[in-house]
């Protein structure tokens, strides 16, 4: 695994150490609480086990991170991103290193991943309505550097989330709560910004290696 690669997988693992009370807490709202703590461990577990695979060819690797993230984090979240992880390694097959348009490729495939399992759709109150914007973002930037690519999404998938609070959730236990859970903030959108906070994390210190 090359130096880009490892700091990918450095980011999301202290990203989502530092958000695991933020989750719990919103989780706590309308689910089961556990959401900060499955990410956390997730991300640590695919950290600590990813960067002893000494795989270089990324798309065995995300695919691999899949089943990784899978074994550790048992919950609906951590299934979805398992299978966000394997359409990335299923997209990225061949691939050394990652360029600017791989991290196009990257969360399009964790997006379309996480879709297809989930059987969502954008605008129905999910990780979606963050990781979507993010995307189109990535792509309306993609001719500019690739740190301002991706402060785009960031500032996308922010927004993503302030705009699923308006929305009625379809989706988990706050579905329940029907026109209730209009003026809640879905954790799930939150857990989809921070993926994409991380990715802008590991970016910038691409620019200065």
């Amino acid at each position: 695994m090359n130096q880009k690669t490892q700091s990918l997988f450095e980011a999301w693992k202290e990203e989502f150490n530092a958000c695991r009370d933020e989750l719990t807490e919103l989780d706590s709202v309308g689910g089961d609480g556990d959401l900060g703590i499955v990410m956390m461990d997730g991300f640590q577990y695919l950290h600590d086990e990813i960067t002893a695979v000494g795989e270089s060819d990324l798309g065995k690797l995300f695919y691999t991170a899949g089943k990784l993230f899978n074994k550790a984090a048992s919950s609906s979240m951590g299934t979805l991103l398992s299978c966000g992880f394997m359409e990335c390694g299923k997209r990225l097959k061949g691939k050394q290193t990652l360029s600017q348009p791989d991290l196009i490729i990257l969360v399009e495939g964790m997006a379309e991943g996480v879709e297809r399992m989930g059987k969502a759709k954008e605008g129905e109150k999910t990780f979606l309505d963050a990781i979507y914007p993010a995307l189109r973002a990535m792509k309306e930037h993609a001719q500019s550097d690739c740190t301002v690519m991706m402060e785009a999404a960031q500032s996308a998938a922010r927004q993503g989330v302030i705009n699923a609070k308006e929305m009625k959730a379809v989706h988990g236990r706050l579905a329940f709560r029907g026109e209730g859970s209009i003026g809640i903030t879905d954790p799930g959108s939150v857990a989809a910004y921070h993926f994409v906070n991380a990715i802008t994390s590991a970016v910038r210190k691409w620019d200065h290696e």
